[in-house]
């Protein structure tokens, strides 16, 4: 019964996405023909700032140093009035160090890649030490059927704005209200010690 209904979960996750891209290009094309083509601007990111972000699914217990390790940007970046890093960026990194003890992890993290959008920026960050909830990998397993179905509706609404970066956002809302993720959500801070620029 469960193997049944983790096939019909699948099943509506894809007709979902097929349905959002069907969507999103119909939403695209309409928006094109509506406005001009605008200039696009740089924006420089100074060394120093801040970006706030969140780990959303905290660590596995068989997580190692040198292994994957992804933040959201929550909430934007803002520069000179201007939204330089949108809330739902995806931040890359790595774990460099990690002790676990008593269901927390201690980590020292390093990141080095910024997703917005469409673009990979590369990045460089001070060391992020923060102290994190470890999750059984079956937990990860069985939350991930939910927080899948609790994404796609998180993009559709974000698709319903006709507006991009709230598409993003809507998969990570989406997903953070998955039942018993929010128990696992740690906040943290990753500083830049290099400028980064961002076309706009």
């Amino acid at each position: 019964m469960k193997v049944v209904r983790r096939l019909l979960v699948i099943a509506m996750v894809a007709l979902a996405v097929v349905a959002f891209w069907s969507y999103r290009t119909s939403v695209l094309t309409s928006t094109a023909s509506e406005f001009k083509p605008t200039t696009r601007q740089l924006t420089l990111i100074p060394a120093g700032t801040r970006i706030p972000a969140i780990l959303p699914y905290g660590i596995t217990e068989g997580t190692k140093p040198g292994e994957k390790v992804v933040a959201f940007v929550s909430p934007p970046v803002i520069i000179n009035k201007e939204t330089a890093v949108p809330q739902g960026a995806q931040l890359t990194g790595i774990v460099d160090q990690i002790e676990k003890q008593h269901g927390k992890a201690s980590t020292r993290l390093n990141f080095s890649m910024l997703a917005v959008g469409n673009r990979l920026i590369k990045i460089q960050t001070d060391p992020v030490v923060a102290t994190v909830p470890v999750t059984t990998d079956f937990q990860i397993l069985g939350n991930a059927f939910e927080a899948t179905t609790s994404a796609v509706l998180g993009i559709t609404q974000g698709a319903g704005s006709r507006d991009e970066r709230a598409i993003g956002w809507g998969a990570v809302r989406g997903t953070l209200v998955t039942q018993g993720l929010d128990s696992h959500v740690t906040p943290i801070t990753v500083v830049l010690n290099r400028p980064v620029q961002l076309l706009q």
